[in-house]
């Protein structure tokens, strides 16, 4: 774990090191997510936040690639029956 001094500016923008960009692999004007923690923040790359979102739904939906499957093949069924009307 690494600690990195950030500043706050008057309007309230974070100046970033260049350190904790590369750890963060922020390229120019990246984006970040911010988790508050119960008074702690946590910085965590975009990429690694939506990483993190289909780890958890995998874990709770293990078979979720199949539900768009099944959700293509009822409205191709529903547009084919739509046709013959």
């Amino acid at each position: 774990m690494s600690d990195f001094k950030v500043s706050v500016a008057p309007n309230g923008r974070l100046v970033l090191p260049a350190a904790l960009r590369k750890k963060l692999n922020l390229g120019q004007g990246g984006t970040l997510v911010i988790h508050d923690e119960g008074g702690r923040f946590v910085l965590e790359s975009t990429d690694d936040a939506v990483r993190r979102a289909q780890a958890l739904v995998r874990r709770f939906a293990p078979e979720a690639s199949g539900v768009v499957d099944e959700f293509l093949a009822e409205r191709r069924a529903e547009a084919a029956g739509e046709d013959r009307s």
